[in-house]
Formats: structure tokens, C-alpha cells, sequence
């Protein structure tokens, strides 16, 4: 008797932290996302230019969304949904955006990408309506904790491959810097939240395993939207210049046609711009420097023309 009392005061236990920490979860993402929706609106307008990349990132983010949303509505539900289309729909989005950046840095080369593909297509996992929860939670706790681990594995695969690609192409570069300290980061953040889930998986503690799948997707979706968003931002440059560069109008001409019946027009314009001059034959892998920017000492020249390479194998 006693035995079953403390059973159930642990489960209400379980279930308490639970809430808490779903409603933590949700509340830091829906902060993630509303304050980052800038980067998105700047490509819906026009202000920085589209990847079809950008779709895999939407998918993460308002995947993700749905997830937490439904997480909290789901208490005061009593009709069941899906919870894979959302959970891990919303994973395997922020796990291929993973991908991604692993191929580009390794130049699109052929069998990277099909062992990255087939790494990303070994991610499974299942989770279930629970009628005592009113949420999700995790089913099966036999598959679930083999298929924690295929995704642990998978992502140390990913990241390893992406943190050899970086080492492969060092520089003194600030591009490289950034991809590097990204690749640290991404993979101290895996480890920290996805370990627990594989504990908590063969512990056979199913409170606790859904607790740690929830940090899991918080902290996947939030570190692969910030690097890919930080690195995109950093290719494409400030978004005032690019659409100033995109919707720049012949200022000159018009000024003549407002005042055509003039018989004097005086028009005085400073423009100010850099200059880039593509030499040579423009193969990628040759030994002559394919840019040339005047100007710069033959180290910064090198330095440019190493940047400028790799904003071009990582534009996916």
C-alpha cells in the first residue's frame, strides 16, 4: 500500500515538473521566435536575397512553434493530434540544416553528401497521444531509446564531419573564425541535451524521457536557426545595401525628365562603392587570385580572396 502511495506521489511529481518545464520551453521559444522575425521578414521583402535553404529554415522554426503550442493547448484538449508531425518533423528540419552546412563546406563533394543523407535519413522516432497527460509522450520506450540514440549518433556524425570540413579549409579569415566557433558550439549544445535523453531513454523513466526531448528540440531548433541565420546575414552582408543595390534607380535620368523643360539641368551625385575585378579564367582550384580588389596589400588581397571563395561554396 505504502509501495503504490509513493508511486503515485512520484508520478504527480513527474507530471508537475513536466508542466513547468513545458511551459519554460515554450515561453523561451516563442521569445526566440518573435524577436527574430526581422531576418525573415527582410527576405520576404526583398532586402536580402532568397535560398531555397530558407525553406528548410522556416520549416525548423514554425514546426518547432506548433510543437510548443499544441504542448500547452494539448492540457485543456481532450481530442488526440499528431504529435510526429510536429516534434520531429521539427527536429529533422534543424538536423538538416545541419546537413547543409556540413556538404557546403566540403564543396558539395558527392560522397559527403550521400553520407550526411544517409546519416539524416536514419533519424526515427515516435512519440504518442497520452490520455492520462492530455499531451505527448513518449510510447514504445524499447524503440524510443535505440531511436534516441540513432539521432545522437547521427548528429555527432554530422558535426564531426562539419568540424573536419572547417579544419580542412583553415585561415586567418573572419568567416572562418565564425564557422569554427559556430561548429564548437553546435556540438558542446548536442552533447549537453541530447546525452540526458539517452539516459533518461535507458533508464526507462518516461516522464523524465519527455522532459529531456523537449530541452532536446528547444536547443536544436534555436542553435541551428541562430548559425544559420548569423552565417547568412554575414554572406549576404547589411540588407541596406543590398537593396539599395537592388532598387537603385538611374537618379540622373530622372532628374532630367522632371525637368525637361528646362533648358538647363544641373545634376551633382557622389557615389561611393568597391570594386571587384574577376581575373584570370575563373576556375575554381586555380593558383592565381581570381579577385582583385585595388587597394589592399598582397596579404589582405589573399586574406579577400579566400573570404570571397568560401561565401561562394557556402551559398546554398
Amino acid at each position: 500500500m505504502r509501495s503504490e502511495q509513493q508511486a503515485e506521489q512520484y508520478a504527480l511529481q513527474i507530471d508537475g515538473h513536466f508542466i513547468k518545464l513545458m511551459h519554460t520551453c515554450a515561453g523561451v521559444y516563442i521569445w526566440e521566435f518573435v524577436t527574430t522575425l526581422d531576418f525573415e521578414w527582410e527576405i520576404y521583402t526583398g532586402k536580402r536575397p532568397w535560398r531555397w535553404s530558407f525553406i528548410v529554415y522556416v520549416a525548423a522554426r514554425v514546426l518547432a512553434l506548433i510543437c510548443f503550442t499544441l504542448s500547452l493547448v494539448g492540457f485543456n484538449l481532450t481530442r488526440q493530434f499528431n504529435c510526429n508531425f510536429t516534434a520531429w518533423f521539427a527536429s529533422s528540419s534543424a538536423s538538416f540544416l545541419l546537413v547543409l552546412r556540413g556538404v557546403a563546406i566540403w564543396g558539395r563533394d558527392s560522397r559527403i553528401v550521400v553520407l550526411t543523407g544517409l546519416f539524416w535519413l536514419a533519424n526515427l522516432g515516435q512519440a504518442a497521444w497520452s490520455p492520462a497527460l492530455r499531451t505527448c509522450a513518449i510510447t514504445r520506450t524499447d524503440e524510443y531509446r535505440w531511436s534516441i540514440m540513432i539521432n545522437f549518433i547521427q548528429d555527432f556524425v554530422l558535426l564531426v564531419v562539419m568540424i573536419f570540413g572547417v579544419l580542412h579549409k583553415r585561415n586567418a579569415t573572419h568567416l572562418w573564425n565564425m564557422l569554427y566557433f559556430q561548429a564548437l558550439f553546435w556540438i558542446l549544445a548536442a552533447v549537453m541535451t541530447e546525452l540526458p535523453s539517452v539516459a533518461m531513454g535507458f533508464k526507462n523513466i518516461n516522464g523524465e524521457s519527455i522532459q529531456s526531448v523537449l530541452e532536446m528540440l528547444l536547443i536544436r531548433v534555436i542553435t541551428s536557426s541562430r548559425a544559420y541565420r548569423d552565417l547568412f546575414q554575414y554572406i549576404t552582408g547589411d540588407q541596406d545595401s543590398y537593396s539599395t543595390r537592388r532598387g537603385r534607380q538611374p537618379q540622373g535620368m530622372q532628374a532630367v525628365q522632371r525637368s525637361g523643360r528646362d533648358m538647363r539641368v544641373t545634376v551633382t551625385k557622389t557615389i561611393e562603392f568597391d570594386v571587384e575585378l574577376r581575373l584570370g579564367r575563373g576556375r575554381r582550384g586555380d593558383e592565381e587570385n581570381d579577385y582583385y580588389t585595388p587597394g589592399l596589400t598582397e596579404e589582405e588581397q589573399q586574406i579577400r580572396t579566400l573570404e570571397l571563395q568560401m561565401k561562394q561554396d557556402l551559398e546554398i
